[in-house]
């Protein structure tokens, strides 16, 4: 797999909880054990539109980067996944979720193979 399939394959995760947010917000609220609101569901929207703006973002880094592309992979594929494995962390250790393996496996597996990536390309 290469880097720029890599960055496509995390614009498909991406996009794929934009539009969970859209279409199936009991879903999404499901897996960290929170209770769907109308405000939950109105945010959830709201955050669907830069969800899809990252998506975009990854899956248009091969082409709009050049030569920077390693470095951009460790910001964006290694960096904000960890970001976002730390705050599911903190919440599940502060009780504000449970454990949603939807969210956490795959940013921890995009985060290594991102890793893996930029590092065998150095």
């Amino acid at each position: 797999m290469t880097l720029s399939n890599l960055f496509k394959a995390q614009a498909i995760f991406v996009w794929l909880y934009a539009a969970l947010f859209w279409v199936a917000p009991e879903m999404a609220a499901q897996g960290p054990g929170w209770t769907l609101t109308p405000n939950m569901v109105s945010f959830g929207q709201i955050l669907a539109i830069p969800l899809f703006a990252l998506g975009l973002f990854s899956w248009m880094a091969p082409s709009w980067v050049g030569d920077n592309l390693m470095k951009v992979g460790m910001i964006f594929g290694v960096y904000i996944n960890l970001g976002l494995v730390a705050v599911q962390v903190l919440h599940i250790s502060t009780g504000a979720a449970k454990f949603d393996p939807m969210g956490m496996i795959p940013a921890l597996i995009l985060a290594a193979l991102f890793f893996w990536k930029t590092r065998a390309s150095s």
